[in-house]
């Protein structure tokens, strides 16, 4: 293995007050009630106008989705870094890892939240919701991002924690990681990622027996 992929919300980011937090007051601007987080974060992985779909149906999810990233733009400060990522990140690139980052959110809140975390600058691409046609769980996300890298399928991981993360590496044809800690906790099982870690420390010392 050559490259690895994360997706950053509930993989490299703890941002359940930022992404649920956003869906909350959304829901309410807009005349929902929104569910127990619970009930949410099991929901997120896809696009959002698809996530909002499903938690306020018969409704047009597009002014829905301009209230939540308005909502996220002023505040970024909520995302930050799960313990040990970016020391877990640096270890993968002094091993001579490509890594990069793979989300359905949009560019600025991505970049700015990641940059905020202290992995801008580890992260040698991020494609975000703008860059590709269809993102997760599609694969053109995590072939954009292998495309920059010049990385083949057969040398890649994707680590994530929703059920898209796992069926966009599956599709593209990479290695698959689910983390535990994530949106989905342990229900993320039942998408049978090709491996599972607990705390993203372990990693590095997985995919050292990771081979093509």
């Amino acid at each position: 293995m050559t490259a690895v992929l994360f997706d950053v919300d509930g993989t490299l980011l703890d941002s359940a007050d930022y992404v649920l937090g956003a869906v909350e007051y959304t829901l309410r601007i807009h005349g929902r009630t929104p569910p127990p987080r619970e009930q949410i974060a099991v929901l997120m992985g896809p696009p959002l106008d698809h996530c909002y779909g499903l938690l306020a149906p018969g409704m047009d999810p597009a002014p829905l989705v301009v209230t939540h990233r308005a909502w996220q733009r002023e505040r970024m400060n909520l995302a930050k870094p799960f313990p040990k990522a970016v020391e877990t990140v640096r270890a993968l690139r002094d091993a001579g890892m490509r890594c990069g980052a793979v989300t359905a959110r949009s560019n600025v809140s991505s970049l700015g939240t990641l940059e905020g975390a202290g992995l801008g600058g580890l992260l040698e691409v991020v494609i975000s919701a703008e860059d590709t046609p269809r993102t997760k769980p599609f694969p053109d996300p995590i072939f954009a991002a292998l495309d920059r890298l010049k990385v083949p399928v057969s040398e890649a991981v994707m680590v994530g924690d929703t059920a898209s993360d796992i069926e966009a590496g599956r599709v593209a044809g990479v290695r698959t990681v689910g983390v535990l800690y994530g949106f989905f906790g342990e229900k993320l099982r039942e998408s049978r990622p090709d491996y599972v870690v607990s705390d993203i420390s372990e990693l590095p010392a997985l995919l050292r027996l990771v081979t093509p």
